[in-house]
């Protein structure tokens, strides 16, 4: 994995066979990120799991083979727990397109990823009762 900024925006290559969830875990600790946004993602993934929520639920499915990565996009919250939410979109080999909530993912051959921190605002997570999801929050000004 390597990874970069310049002024806020911090840009991410990772490599065949890592986690993508782990592999971004360990780039907000480096970057020191605590709210921002992921703006851009390409490449190809590999044993991955993509859900769509049904109003109740996640139905989730697994697809082990490759497929090319089209775009990545998402936030970043602060705390500990779901802190990453990432939706993507991918096509296989006879340009079938799927997408959804990304769960779970490993980088086939490389993935090249655009982060945009937000300074100037904090975003986070609570648990809305009426949709069970753990929905954005917003907040102007830094709390710290």
């Amino acid at each position: 994995m390597l990874s970069a900024e310049e002024k806020d925006h911090i840009v991410i290559k990772l490599d065949n066979g890592e986690d993508v969830f782990k592999a971004l875990g360990i780039v907000i600790e480096k970057h020191g990120i605590d709210s921002a946004l992921i703006i851009s993602g390409i490449g190809m993934l590999k044993d991955f799991e993509i859900g769509y929520y049904n109003g109740k639920n996640y139905i989730i499915e697994r697809f082990v083979d490759p497929m090319e990565l089209l775009s990545m996009h998402g936030s970043i919250a602060k705390g500990k727990e779901n802190r990453i939410h990432i939706h993507i979109s991918l096509a296989n080999s006879e340009h079938k397109v799927f997408g959804g909530h990304l769960m779970s993912a490993k980088v086939c051959v490389l993935n090249e990823i655009v982060i945009l921190r937000m300074n100037e605002m904090d975003l986070s997570r609570k648990l809305n009762p009426k949709s069970g999801l753990m929905e954005l929050e917003v907040s102007e000004g830094k709390t710290g």
